[in-house]
């Protein structure tokens, strides 16, 4: 004779009593008869073959068997909280979704105002921001774990697909301790003397190529891997930096002094997809807002 199933309603019934320190109030928990309670209990026990609770007195207790038991219980109704979550989550979703993975110049510039303008205009939309290295973001829209992933290098990976490139002009950054406020941009040859906040990866060789041409060997003494660590560094007055024009934007909001740089170092922000993705009215609009931040980094001046 095949042994009875579990079911989710024994379950449910002796998770409650032991919740609730008894048959009885375990029954009161869930709105059912005490006699139904206790009957669920008893087809339980059949079923694993061992005793549940026993009499102390007036009451009875979990056994043992019944408190180690509850714990792989416990773990099972998680699952279930977890996927009632995660339902809850699907129902936001389907009003509308922009995932978004970034580089951390991008990211920590003017992502959050971007955000920002985008919940105002589209407040049903869940909107997801990953910040990450190069690699991972090509990873994360290969996968379709983003939209958009936002980098300052093509990726050409798969069906990767560049749907938008906005183009402009690294700044020179820095304080008054090492930059004259009133100056209208920043030769290379004035780094000469100066302490310079130097970063690792393809943008600052990039940048020595520069520095080589025109003849500039700088003094950089401190080494780091994103520009918002450099231009944190900078605003403490521990040297000048060359960095991207929207980091350099931020960089003037923050009290700083952003300079233009000659000769011109350009930094381009490539928005990448894969290439059967439809681009919905949200995605769109970050788009657009990326394109006014690019044009209005174009315009660098000292504080105002």
């Amino acid at each position: 004779m095949a042994k009875r199933p579990v079911t989710h309603r024994m379950i449910e019934a002796f998770r409650a009593a032991m919740l609730h320190g008894g048959i009885s109030a375990g029954a009161d928990a869930l709105g059912i008869p005490q006699p139904s309670m206790s009957r669920l209990i008893a087809d339980l026990q059949k079923v694993v073959g061992f005793p549940l609770f026993q009499k102390s007195g007036r009451s009875v207790k979990p056994t043992d068997e019944a408190i180690v038991l509850m714990t792989k219980v416990q773990q099972s109704f998680v699952g279930l909280e977890e996927i009632t979550s995660f339902s809850t989550q699907l129902q936001k979703q389907m009003t509308g979704r922009l995932s978004i993975c970034t580089i951390p110049s991008i990211g920590h510039s003017v992502m959050p105002e971007i955000i920002e303008h985008l919940r105002a205009k589209f407040p049903d939309v869940v909107i997801s921001l990953t910040v990450s290295s190069y690699l991972e973001v090509a990873r994360n829209v290969r996968n379709r774990q983003a939209d958009i992933g936002l980098t300052a290098d093509k990726l050409s990976i798969g069906n990767l697909e560049t749907v938008a490139e906005f183009t402009s002009d690294c700044v020179c950054i820095g304080t008054s301790k090492w930059l004259t406020a009133s100056a209208k941009q920043v030769d290379v040859k004035e780094f000469a003397g100066k302490p310079f906040v130097a970063l690792t990866g393809t943008f600052q060789r990039q940048l020595d190529a520069l520095l080589s041409a025109n003849g500039v060997t700088v003094d950089a003494m401190i080494e780091v891997s994103l520009f918002q660590t450099v231009s944190e560094l900078v605003l403490r007055g521990m040297g000048v930096s060359v960095v991207d024009p929207l980091t350099g934007a931020k960089h003037r909001q923050r009290g700083g002094i952003t300079l233009p740089l000659r000769p011109a170092c350009t930094y381009t922000v490539y928005a990448t997809a894969m290439s059967d993705t439809r681009l919905g009215a949200p995605a769109r609009e970050l788009l657009q807002l990326l394109k006014s931040a690019t044009d209005a980094a174009r315009t660098h001046t000292t504080r105002e």
